[in-house]
């Protein structure tokens, strides 16, 4: 019986130690709930257009636009920490603007995500479109390169602005391991 308690506390104590040894390999522990920022500005000026035609004379298509764009992100203690980067897909026809967004954002920890957000425009100004990547979603953590503490790792993503920030507030919504 005491052969049992002893591995169970070996065991258990080299969990703990892998833990705590995760948290120096990745400079902290993975918390449940972090949030990041991109100043809307450094987007902006980033940004390139691809240009787009249509491919049919008969497209119902009447304008369009292709965005893309990537800013650096900043933790909490304002230390950039990572890279956003989001293209933008506009195409206006009679029924009204729709948008489709493809996100990436890459944080020094190792936390990689991706993620699609369609959306409909009210216009096709810059700030609109920017705007646009204000969603909740569900993401996971599904790319896996070199250390990544977070992969497989299910999140509920808040994405949020205001005047100069993009916000990202990640939840932690699965196991850790």
């Amino acid at each position: 019986m005491w052969v049992k308690q002893y591995f169970t506390r070996v065991v258990l104590l080299l969990c703990l130690g892998f833990i705590h040894h995760l948290g120096e390999l990745n400079g902290t522990l993975p918390s449940d709930n972090q949030t990041y920022y991109l100043f809307i500005s450094d987007f902006a000026e980033s940004f390139i257009e691809i240009p787009t035609s249509n491919v049919s004379v008969d497209s119902p298509t009447i304008s369009s636009k292709y965005l893309a764009g990537r800013a650096s992100l900043y933790d909490q203690t304002n230390q950039k920490v990572g890279v956003c980067s989001a293209s933008f897909l506009c195409m206006q026809n009679a029924d009204g603007i729709f948008t489709d967004i493809s996100n990436y954002i890459s944080v020094d920890n190792g936390l990689i995500v991706t993620w699609f957000t369609p959306t409909t425009l009210i216009n096709l100004e810059l700030d609109s479109i920017v705007r646009s990547m204000v969603t909740e979603c569900i993401v996971t953590a599904t790319t896996k390169v070199g250390f990544n503490p977070f992969y497989g790792q299910t999140f509920d993503l808040v994405v949020s602005s205001d005047d100069q920030k993009i916000y990202f507030q990640f939840t932690r919504t699965g196991a850790i391991f």
